[in-house]
Order: C-alpha cells, then structure tokens, then sequence
C-alpha cells in the first residue's frame, strides 16, 4: 500500500491511500501504518494521467520528415517507403522510445495503430504503463490480404497478453487503403472477442469527396452501411461530420477521437469539437503519430483543443477547461473500458503528482486551466500506473539506454 501525505486535491490538502492499483481511501488525514509506504506530496497536486487515444507509437523515426504536405502525398512519397524498412526489433526499440516520451508527458494509456504489434506490446509490458494494441488491417483492396489479415488477426487475438495492462484490439487504417470485406471480418472479430474496432475516418475533404464518388454516400454512412459502427467503434480524427453522421455515430453508440494538431499541421480540417459535445458524443483526445504531429505530449493537445474549439465554434465559452480535461483523461479511459481518468475512490490508480512551485503553475488559482493552457512537461515530477511508479522526480528507469538505441535506430533506418 502507499500513502500520499499532503497532496492537494482539487483544492484540497488531503491524504490518499493506494491499495494494489487502486485508490482506496481519501481523508483529510490517514494514520499510517507499517504495511504502508508513505510519501510526502506536500508542494504537489494529484491529477489523474492522460490517455492518447489515437496514435502511432513506433513513427518516432519520421519526426520532423516530409514537412507542409498534404495527407495523401505526405502518406505516399515520405511515410510508407519509409515505413517498408521497419522491422520487429526496429519497432520494439522506437516503441520504449514513444512510451518514454508520454511518460514524461503524463500518460499511462495510449491507442495504438501500427505494424509488428507484438514488438510494441512487449514494450509497453516492460516500461509498465497501459495500452491498447491492434492488429492492423490493411490489404490496398487486394482479397489474398485480406485472408492473411483475418487468419493473423484471430491468433493475435488467441494469445494471451503479458499482463492486465495491454488490450488487445483491430484496426482498419482507412477507407481508402481497406476494403469492404477487411473491414466487415474485422468488426466481427472485434465482436466475437469484445474488443475495439480502431479507425481512420473522415479526416479530409478530399476522403469523403472520393468516398461519395466511389460509393455515393459519405465515410460515416459507409460504415453504417458495412455494419461496422458499435459501441465498440473508435472513430479518430472524424473531422468532416454533418449532422446527419454525428446522429449516426451517435445511435451507434461509437466513440470519436479528437486529433487537432495533426488536423491542423496536416491542413486535414477543423474539427468542431463543442458541436460534438452538444450531440452528446463521447469525444477523447489523441496526438496521432509524431511525423504529423510532432509530439505525443497530452499537455500541448490539449491546449491546440481548447484554442481550436473556441475558433471552430465562434464563440469564447466553446472548448471549456472541464470538458478538454475529461477529454484527455476521464473519457479516454472510459472509451477503453476502464474506470480511470479520475482521482476517486474505486478508480485505477493511474495518476500525476505536478510541482505547484514550477513557474507555469502559479499562482495556481485553477490547476486544470494551468494543466491545459501554461503548463509543459517539467511541471510533471511523478508519475504512476497501476499503483506504481513509472517516473520519480523526473526519472524514468532506464532512459539513457533508451535513447541510445532510439538514436542507433534512427541511423540505421536513415
């Protein structure tokens, strides 16, 4: 058990108690007691950690590559030829790579969509934090593929995961790159293990304007019509929704995840993030990839979230601290099935401890408005998941043998 002493908690000074991976007592004052182990927080606050919804862990190699392009030509003359050089030793080491920098950033659960999954599995299992990780599904149209894919798919989906904090999931990359059949084998796998279907939809115009060219209705209403659209459905980026779609999304039950700044960088649109909310949509936040982003940290997310809500909807009450916060935090983990994002009694001890003395939190008179729009990563001294530490005073286990083979990978690739 550990017990945090004099930790401010939404305003608060309280102690909390840790029982295994969960937060089992908050009082004004908890008597320790021999089986505890008693840290004292005085000078810090308690957040819950973030949860990146949407991105490409392994892509950590493509920072800063193929800059002011569009998607498609982005995607076809500097991603993908690229990409055919990876392999499942690449990917491990650029997998503990990304985990390290959304350690450092606050994050403890990440959606992943990327190839060799079982190299990032095993990284996310040794540098303990929480992910989801899909077999991706992506045949170009070709129906050899697609059989390949579905066989692959179900014995990934057959073998165990190292650990409670890996889910294992599918994933079609887009409509553009995945076919009818990928689509609707996936969606039913995905049923018949209870487990996620993770997409790419609606990210620019020019998709839904080839989508209603080819099959004459736009992208939200071709999964409908496919039969793909569940509880189960995460939708990311979905920027281009008309009304029509979003009630489709929401009698589905599906969830959207929100990427504003690869949207922006990548010109892919402005997504209206308080037209969503007011159709009750679960919305989460996600980074995408570094190679269009180019950061995995939840903190400038958030703050590209809020700025573009207010713009998108004209109006200055859009985007508002609470509901970009539950965002990165409460939704994310409730789109994953867990009960986290929040620091309560019952929830997953998956959280932050902030230095209110960092220059970017003071005064302090709104800690979460502090987290969203002034904050960056060494206001984060602490991190924990699970109930354990994965970051103390600003270190993560092993982080130099980290970087090193990060940089021997990148030369290697390059």
């Amino acid at each position: 058990m550990l017990l945090l002493k004099r930790v401010l908690l939404d305003g608060h000074q309280v102690d909390i108690l840790v029982d295994k991976n969960r937060f089992a007592q908050i009082a004004d004052e908890i008597k320790p007691d021999n089986l505890m182990q008693v840290m004292d927080c005085d000078g810090k606050a308690i957040l819950p950690s973030f949860a990146n919804m949407h991105t490409h862990a392994s892509m950590m190699f493509l920072r800063g590559i193929g800059e002011d392009k569009d998607l498609f030509s982005w995607l076809q003359t500097e991603i993908w030829p690229r990409e055919a050089k990876l392999n499942e030793d690449y990917v491990y080491h650029l997998s503990r790579f990304a985990v390290l920098e959304m350690i450092k950033s606050g994050t403890t659960l990440f959606n992943d969509m990327y190839f060799y999954e079982n190299a990032t599995i095993r990284a996310v299992d040794e540098m303990g934090i929480r992910a989801m990780i899909p077999h991706l599904f992506m045949d170009f149209f070709d129906d050899a593929k697609t059989s390949e894919h579905i066989v692959i798919a179900e014995q990934f989906l057959n073998t165990p995961v190292p650990c409670d904090r890996i889910i294992k999931g599918l994933a079609c990359h887009a409509i553009y790159t995945t076919s009818q059949r990928a689509f609707q084998s996936a969606h039913d796998l995905a049923k018949k293990y209870n487990t996620y279907l993770h997409v790419h939809i609606s990210e620019t115009q020019q998709e839904v304007t080839d989508c209603i060219a080819k099959y004459a209705v736009r992208p939200i209403e071709l999964l409908d019509k496919w039969g793909v659209l569940d509880r189960n459905t995460l939708l990311a980026h979905a920027v281009h929704l008309n009304d029509d779609e979003r009630y489709i999304v929401h009698n589905a039950g599906a969830s959207l995840i929100h990427c504003p700044a690869s949207n922006m960088k990548l010109n892919s649109g402005a997504f209206n993030l308080q037209c969503c909310l007011d159709s009750r949509l679960p919305i989460a936040l996600g980074t995408d990839g570094v190679s269009s982003n180019n950061s995995l940290s939840m903190l400038s997310e958030m703050k590209i979230a809020a700025l573009l809500a207010k713009e998108s909807a004209k109006s200055e009450c859009a985007g508002a601290v609470c509901d970009v916060f539950d965002a990165a935090t409460r939704t994310g983990f409730a789109v994953a099935g867990l009960n986290g994002g929040q620091i309560q009694v019952g929830c997953l001890a998956d959280f932050i401890l902030v230095d209110l003395n960092n220059v970017f939190l003071m005064p302090g008179y709104n800690i979460k408005s502090d987290i969203i729009y002034s904050a960056d990563t060494s206001c984060i001294r602490d991190v924990f998941c699970n109930g354990v530490p994965v970051m103390r005073n600003g270190i993560v286990k092993d982080e130099d043998s980290i970087r090193e083979n990060f940089r021997k990978v990148c030369t290697q690739l390059f």
